[in-house]
């Protein structure tokens, strides 16, 4: 199914588990939980470094399952989330499952950790259980949530858009730039670079940034390549050339357009002119990049992955260089063809300062009538706006969204009809005087 996929293609570029601990774990689970079907959710903020104590689970929530003779009868569930680096040993488990059998109503008692859980852990839970039939202990570990999530995607589009750092967002970045080639917004890449200083950038996340930034049309206001240390510079290079069959090969095979990866690459390479000798890149390339056991790629590869690159760099500094010779004259740029790519700033993109945020010129103004009516049928005063305009869309709420354009596309279409109505009443009146008045 179509929606199978898309919602796999969520989870692994868009949640990094080993980042999701403490509040923003157990935030995550409160809202899987609802989009279960869980009633009577309570959230009981407290614990260590939270104020209050818990009470031993840290979410409370009630199930409602059909029994044999059709009723619906209440299960209430206890979950304690586990945010931790590492696996997840049986003593922090224990006191889980001790603090659990206060309450002999309780049905289920759910383990929830954004890593793993070890083996010993796991025997000891099978082991109290063979012990003690309720509550049910039931272990969710990250591939547990990766499953549930999977299914309730609207969980995945409320959250992680906005409870993930910088940090967490790079992440994003670079897995679904280096899994499937695929791009984030430029609002993310503003934010990148507004915390470029107090966020720690690896050569894959560098790399896929620069790629990002192509993808949107330029590198030039915000240099990644530029504002990075000479090493990591040209750790940069060497992680992007090593996988350049990597890159050559996926994109190809996924159909994408391959400008953005090849603008990176050449972008790379007149960065590291900057900071190193062309000998030197030269043998970075050669010898370590484009090398298979010490012995170079044949011709016939190199021609299909590496000099598409460097053509892109002969045509780059083609446009540039020719732009104000007084020998060389072309008609117009060849490789520099982009809205972003001005051959009069190309070099700003090489200054490690970037370019100072302007502010966007467009601008788009409302005016609303407070005291005019509705056309539609809403009932809107000086309080109450047009909800077209005043809903703030995001994934909670398209449902009401939809609700509110159904009823105005309702609406409007009547009337469109009404006047065309009109208008052929109006147009056949008019022919009919036409007629009378040449007889």
């Amino acid at each position: 199914m179509l929606m199978d996929k898309d919602t796999d293609w969520i989870l692994p570029a868009s949640i990094p588990f080993a980042d999701i601990k403490g509040r923003d774990l157990e935030e995550c689970v409160y809202w899987l939980l609802d989009a279960m079907g869980a009633r009577d959710l309570e959230w009981r903020i407290g614990g260590t470094g939270g104020g209050a104590a818990d009470g031993g689970r840290d979410l409370e929530a009630t199930f409602y399952i059909p029994g044999p003779d059709g009723e619906m009868e209440p299960q209430l569930w206890w979950i304690e989330c586990k945010g931790r680096k590492g696996t997840v040993e049986p003593d922090e488990v224990k006191s889980a499952v001790n603090n659990s059998m206060q309450l002999a109503n309780l049905a289920h008692l759910v383990i929830v950790t954004n890593s793993n859980f070890s083996n010993p852990t796991r025997d000891w839970v099978k082991q109290w259980q063979a012990n003690h039939p309720h509550p049910r202990v039931k272990l969710w570990d990250q591939g547990t949530l990766e499953r549930l999530l999977t299914q309730h995607p609207n969980v995945v589009l409320r959250l992680f858009s906005e409870a993930l750092s910088p940090s967490g967002l790079l992440k994003v970045i670079r897995q679904r730039f280096w899994e499937r080639l695929e791009y984030m917004p430029v609002k993310a890449l503003r934010t990148f670079w507004s915390e470029r200083n107090a966020i720690e950038i690896d050569p894959l996340d560098r790399f896929a940034l620069i790629a990002n930034e192509f993808a949107h049309g330029s590198i030039n206001d915000r240099p990644w390549a530029a504002q990075a240390t000479p090493k990591k510079l040209i750790q940069t290079v060497h992680i992007a050339f090593v996988n350049l069959p990597y890159l050559m090969v996926r994109v190809s095979r996924i159909g994408v357009d391959r400008e953005p990866v090849l603008a990176a690459l050449a972008h790379l390479i007149v960065a590291a002119l900057q900071v190193t000798s062309a000998d030197d890149l030269c043998r970075l390339l050669f010898d370590d990049c484009l090398a298979l056991k010490g012995e170079l790629f044949p011709d016939s590869v190199i021609d299909v992955i590496l000099v598409p690159v460097i053509d892109r760099v002969a045509g780059e500094m083609q446009d540039v260089c020719a732009a104000d010779c007084d020998r060389i004259m072309t008609s117009e740029p060849t490789t520099l063809v982009n809205a972003g790519d001005l051959i009069e700033t190309y070099w700003r993109r090489l200054d490690p300062s970037g370019a100072s945020e302007v502010p966007d010129e467009t601008r788009h103004f409302r005016i609303e009538r407070r005291d005019g009516p509705c056309k539609v049928g809403f009932e809107l005063d000086r309080n109450h706006s047009c909800p077209l305009f005043d809903l703030d869309l995001k994934a909670a709420n398209v449902r009401e969204f939809l609700a509110i354009v159904e009823r105005v596309s309702e609406a409007r279409l009547a009337q469109a009809r009404e006047r065309a109505a009109e208008k052929a009443q109006e147009d056949a009146l008019r022919d009919a005087a036409r007629r009378a008045d040449r007889n």
